[in-house]
């Protein structure tokens, strides 16, 4: 199964997800914080990232462009975990930074296995 990273600062959701994510097999490193984010890429090496652009103390751009250029992390599977209830921002933003995709938190966690399961194949 792929590793999985989870970088929020909502910590109800990082449990969430990581309770959710290893029931179906998933090794997964949860962050609450960007602080040391990629030395802990570097050592995690991730196959999927699952990232609240909402980070507070988060240049999402610097690090979204950091994280697409670095050669160890260029076949990372990117996809944001947002609030809201107009995905057409989510969208284009996610075209804009060449990400893999997008998932809305008020759809509620239970169709994420799917959703990453369909992205990863």
């Amino acid at each position: 199964m792929p590793k999985v990273m989870i970088l929020d600062h909502e910590f109800e959701d990082v449990f969430a997800l990581e309770k959710l994510l290893k029931s179906a097999g998933y090794d997964v490193c949860p962050l609450t914080g960007p602080y040391g984010i990629l030395a802990k890429f570097d050592f995690e090496k991730p196959d999927i990232l699952l990232f609240n652009p909402d980070m507070p103390n988060t240049d999402t751009d610097a690090l979204l462009n950091t994280l697409r250029t670095a050669p160890s992390m260029q076949n990372m599977i990117i996809i944001i975990i947002c609030e809201g209830d107009d995905p057409e921002p989510i969208i284009q933003y996610t075209r804009q930074m060449n990400l893999n995709g997008y998932y809305m938190k008020s759809a509620g966690f239970d169709g994420i296995l799917d959703y990453l399961q369909r992205i990863y194949d």
